[in-house]
């Protein structure tokens, strides 16, 4: 069966509803019964009421910490995960070792971007219960950031013999394509999109992953099939528009590009939505509607002070395209580098340390970023550019070409300035024209 079929045919699958073996508690079973049933806000206001007749039960308080954690999951409304913080904070204050508590605040460390502090609470999980196939995900979900690929895919495995589902086969996917194999990682998140889920955003999820994994590796039909189908699944869901948005963008369908982009940032103003919008403003000659994303973009950087942000990677990746506001690009994702070591923050950090000046460094990044051999056009695409500024013109053409290989289209307006730099009979200072590219 191809990848068109699977996705054309997927949703006629019957669902499975794998539960996790071992130790299931009372709010476990409760949400899971729920999420069958439910959606995220039918899932609050029912545990909302509940939880006022009831007010000190925490089984009642971990299903609606869990329904919160499910709501920012789809909107990325952090407000959400605080709200399910501050319910775990009287869950633990009353019972240390509750077990949900403990669950639950090991997901939260992970949304939080704090690795390591989800990894410790995610391994005290499986001391109690090895056979807890959730805590193995949270666990090789903190690996994989913290760049112990190896460890993580013990670790996925395991997760995988005990119980294959989704959330298994997703994560298998996962590790494969950034450890270097693409081929076995779509083969893996087909198979996860055909098991299905019980909640859509967990359905979603996996297939806008699916479709960025067909779309970086050439296979741009499938992937629009499999971001429609995404938006099918879970309607209005942010993270299809946007990469909708990217693909049309890299296609040069830039109105499509536009509306895609605008649907998604008005679920949530991320920061790479607002530079993608930018950059496609800019291309089309809006320059009113490109300041106006570009002030939105300092009022996030603005909002993340307040909220004591220390690291975004996507903001201080935005930055160094635009070539602005570098040195607080380089305090975002050295603050990110603090817990989160995998090859994406390397390769963002290669892209801030060079757009700042700093070659050497932004050489040893690139590196790093490039260990794993992840089929990223973007990170070659950064390397090459990297390499041919530090003298490197053989070792640059040839990551250039590679990106190319993956995707001749894989991105706007990177994809035509690795072009443009491999025209033999070009001669170019290679520094302004990835600027003056990037910025028109």
């Amino acid at each position: 069966m191809t990848y068109s079929t699977i996705l054309s045919s997927f949703c006629c699958l019957t669902v499975s509803v794998a539960l996790v073996n071992g130790q299931v508690s009372a709010a476990g079973r409760l949400r899971t019964a729920q999420s069958t049933q439910l959606s995220a806000d039918e899932r609050i206001a029912t545990q909302e009421k509940r939880l006022k007749d009831d007010a000190n039960n925490p089984n009642v308080q971990a299903a609606l910490a869990s329904a919160f954690i499910q709501k920012m999951r789809e909107t990325t409304d952090f407000v959400y995960l605080n709200r399910a913080a501050a319910l775990v904070d009287k869950i633990l204050a009353a019972n240390p070792a509750n077990y949900d508590g403990i669950r639950l605040s090991a997901e939260i460390e992970t949304h939080r971007h704090n690795f390591p502090r989800a990894a410790e609470l995610a391994t005290r999980l499986l001391e109690r219960n090895p056979s807890d196939a959730g805590a193995m995900g949270l666990l090789g979900d903190s690996l994989m950031e913290m760049g112990r690929y190896e460890s993580a895919g013990k670790v996925y495995e395991r997760m995988v013999a005990i119980s294959p589902d989704l959330a298994g086969y997703n994560r298998i996917a996962w590790h494969r394509f950034v450890t270097g194999d693409r081929r076995k990682s779509v083969d893996w998140m087909a198979t996860a999109v055909q098991a299905g889920s019980p909640t859509p955003e967990n359905l979603a999820w996996c297939l806008v992953e699916f479709g960025d994994m067909l779309f970086k590796t050439g296979r741009t039909a499938d992937a629009h099939i499999a971001y429609q189908r995404a938006l099918e699944t879970l309607p209005g869901y942010h993270r299809a528009w946007a990469a909708l948005g990217r693909e049309f963008s890299a296609t040069g369908k830039f109105e499509e590009a536009e509306a895609s982009f605008l649907k998604a940032q008005a679920v949530i103003p991320l920061p790479e939505y607002a530079g993608a919008l930018e950059t496609i403003y800019a291309k089309m000659g809006k320059t009113a509607e490109a300041a106006g994303q570009r002030n939105l973009l300092d009022v996030i950087d603005k909002l993340g002070r307040a909220n004591g942000e220390k690291g975004n990677r996507m903001l201080a990746l935005v930055y160094a395209n635009e070539n602005r506001n570098l040195d607080r690009a380089l305090e975002q994702i050295r603050g990110e580098l603090e817990t989160r070591k995998d090859v994406y923050t390397y390769d963002a950090l290669s892209w801030v340390l060079f757009r700042s000046g700093n070659q050497k460094d932004a050489e040893a990044a690139s590196r790093k970023a490039l260990a794993m051999q992840t089929p990223e056009p973007m990170f070659l695409y950064h390397a090459g550019v990297i390499a041919i500024a530090g003298g490197d013109e053989d070792a640059g053409r040839e990551l250039l070409t590679k990106a190319l290989e993956l995707n001749p289209e894989f991105s706007y307006p990177e994809a035509q300035d690795a072009k443009e730099r491999l025209r033999p009979a070009e001669v170019v200072d290679n520094h302004s024209l990835t600027v003056a590219a990037l910025k028109n």
